[in-house]
């Protein structure tokens, strides 16, 4: 979890990143920064107040991970902030992604069968069998995996079909 005090950091790491790229010294406009549900939104500008600068839409440093995310400037700013509050993404607008996460394996089930979970992971997904193992290989090391779906159905059809194999699965919504 971020705070503002660590956000701001992060916030001012990024916008050192952009001046570098961009060639101009730029500054955040703290005094413009809105505390989210979700986050922080972050504005920044010239430096050099009498110059502007051209696209520089704000960003959001998230409050769950640190993460940036970008804005745009092709649509109004509310547009992008209110699509990140509903589905975790600025751009583009759409619907909330189905989240699940395969956080392990069930405490006395059998060991991992690594081709079943290869397999009902690339049967899902359509992902091919290299990340469909790469997957696997990460649950069996211990690491959460996230995979991400287009409706609920096909998210609680994953559950449903890794459960009985022995993974430990939980659902998020973004």
């Amino acid at each position: 979890m971020v705070d503002l005090v660590h956000a701001i950091q992060i916030a001012e790491r990024y916008i050192l990143g952009l001046s570098t790229d961009a060639g101009v010294r730029l500054t955040l406009l703290e005094d413009r920064t809105e505390e989210r549900d979700f986050g922080w939104v972050f504005y920044y500008g010239q430096e050099d107040v009498r110059l502007q600068v051209a696209g520089n839409a704000p960003f959001i440093v998230d409050r769950k991970q640190g993460s940036i995310f970008p804005t745009g400037t092709a649509l109004p700013t509310a547009v992008y902030l209110e699509n990140y509050a509903r589905t975790g993404r600025t751009f583009p607008p759409g619907e909330p992604e189905h989240t699940v996460v395969i956080e392990g394996w069930a405490p006395g089930k059998p060991a991992i069968s690594k081709i079943p979970l290869t397999k009902a992971i690339r049967a899902a997904t359509g992902t091919g069998l290299a990340e469909a193992k790469a997957h696997t290989d990460a649950v069996v090391a211990g690491l959460d995996v996230l995979l991400m779906f287009p409706s609920a159905d096909e998210a609680n059809s994953f559950c449903d079909a890794v459960g009985p194999l022995g993974a430990t699965v939980r659902r998020e919504n973004r």
